[in-house]
């Protein structure tokens, strides 16, 4: 009896231990769930949520234009206040600037208010009122007469938008500037949204890297075609794409030479597309060093004695008692104004440092398929159109001394006082360059502008030239 009870005893144990050892096997089964039905529980589950970083949405940017920029001038940017910080502690630098620069004695003992929906900022007492608004980089002041504007800029640093105004002329040391800016298409090619920041973009030359910036306004920029265009330009800023949804727009940086081959933009570690680049660049370097008194006809100085005249001079005179203008621009030019009127103005007086400012823009639209139409005369000017395929006006402007036209393997010169007709001509994979320069010295009063555009084929052969000189006495 002792013995079978044994045996039942020893049976029930058997049973409980395969039960137990059974439970354990089966947990450790699901811990241990194959690889692939894991991942698919943890895609499901994070639909809604931020992708990870190996499923990042990158943005599709390419260039569509690119401008290099060049400024010089002896003026002095004086800070005046931060709009963000008035009114507050910052009010004082507002008023003392409308008291003291724009003569305006009511400002010392104005209330100021500000409407961040209209970016404006009231300055006002019971008889008297000024209002200003922030007008992207630059203010405008609205008086009796409505709103003008005025020699001040907006910087964009640290998150608040400073206010600075120049004071011409009044150190021996020079400013110098580059810009590189692109223009940029960004197109969402992911299936969900795509949220593009701007400090993602970043230029980089050999070992430096360069943010995003802004463009300083030019004073002159209605008659710089190049920097005329730029301020028209959309803006980046942060956004949010939707699946195809494509935005356009400038970004600016501010970099420490005119154009070379190791620039390199990137966004986050992504560099951008650099084909369309590196066509830019030669065809910049093209436009930049052609002797264009082949295709113009024209020697590249005017000086004192031949102002008005058509020969010109080859050789530039800068001094007190005569100056030069420039015909037509290139890098040799450009590069003589430059170096001449800072050696000119250092050589001032103390107490009369003259003004000198020099502005060298170049924009490039590399590779466009374009149709120049015929000059046409308007409103008593002749106007030159060119289109690309989608119909984008590339250049629209009345500013016409001459138009040269390569034609078996000879430039024929065309120019509004002679009323000749330029016939309609379509180019294919062109390369558009605008050329842009103004050098101002204030001794003799004289300023220079220059603006040109130069059309390339596919070569980079240049086969269009239009210039437009303005020689002023201020």
């Amino acid at each position: 009896m002792v013995s079978r009870n044994k045996i039942v005893t020893t049976v029930i144990i058997l049973l409980l231990l395969s039960v137990l050892f059974s439970g354990c096997i089966g947990k450790k089964k699901i811990v241990s769930a194959p690889e692939s039905i894991q991942k698919e529980t943890v895609n499901v589950s994070s639909q809604n949520l931020t992708q990870s970083p190996n499923d990042e949405n990158i943005p599709d940017i390419k260039i569509t234009s690119f401008s290099s920029i060049y400024l010089h001038d002896n003026n002095e940017d004086i800070y005046l206040f931060s709009w963000e910080n008035v009114p507050g502690n910052e009010s004082h630098g507002l008023l003392n600037y409308l008291k003291n620069d724009l003569q305006i004695s009511w400002a010392e003992n104005a209330q100021i208010t500000r409407d961040d929906v209209n970016k404006t900022i009231r300055v006002f007492t019971n008889e008297n009122s000024i209002e200003i608004m922030l007008d992207n980089e630059s203010v405008l002041l609205k008086k009796d007469r409505g709103y003008e504007r005025y020699d001040l800029w907006v910087k964009e640093e640290n998150g608040t938008h400073n206010v600075y105004n120049k004071k011409y002329g009044n150190k021996y040391d020079i400013s110098e500037r580059y810009y590189a800016v692109y223009d940029l298409s960004i197109k969402n090619n992911g299936s969900g949204p795509l949220y593009f920041k701007m400090n993602g973009l970043r230029l980089h030359e050999s070992e430096r890297i360069f943010n995003a910036t802004t463009l300083e306004p030019d004073g002159g920029s209605s008659i710089i075609e190049v920097l005329h265009d730029l301020e028209r330009e959309n803006k980046l800023q942060d956004t949010t794409l939707l699946p195809g949804q494509t935005v356009n727009g400038t970004v600016a940086f501010r970099v420490n030479s005119l154009y070379n081959k190791s620039f390199l933009l990137k966004y986050n570690t992504t560099p951008v597309d650099s084909a369309s680049f590196e066509k830019s660049l030669e065809a910049l370097w093209k436009a930049e060093h052609f002797n264009y008194r082949v295709a113009l006809g024209v020697p590249p100085y005017s000086n004192c004695h031949e102002r008005g005249g058509t020969n010109g001079s080859y050789e530039p005179i800068f001094d007190d008692y005569c100056d030069t203008w420039a015909n037509w621009m290139n890098r040799s030019i450009f590069e003589t104004f430059q170096k001449s009127d800072v050696e000119r103005m250092q050589k001032s007086p103390p107490d009369n440092i003259l003004l000198t400012k020099v502005v060298y823009a170049l924009k490039v639209i590399p590779e466009k398929n374009i149709t120049m139409f015929p000059v046409t005369m308007r409103e008593f000017s002749s106007n030159l159109l060119v289109i690309d395929d989608t119909g984008g006006e590339m250049i629209n402007t009345s500013g016409i001394a001459g138009v040269a036209v390569l034609r078996n393997e000879t430039y024929a010169l065309f120019k509004p006082q002679w009323k000749l007709i330029i016939p309609r001509m379509n180019f294919t994979s062109a390369s558009l360059v605008r050329i842009s320069f103004e050098g101002s010295y204030m001794r003799s009063g004289r300023v220079s502008f220059s603006n040109q555009d130069v059309i390339l084929d596919k070569d980079l052969n240049i086969i269009v030239v239009r210039y437009y000189p303005l020689q002023l006495l201020s």
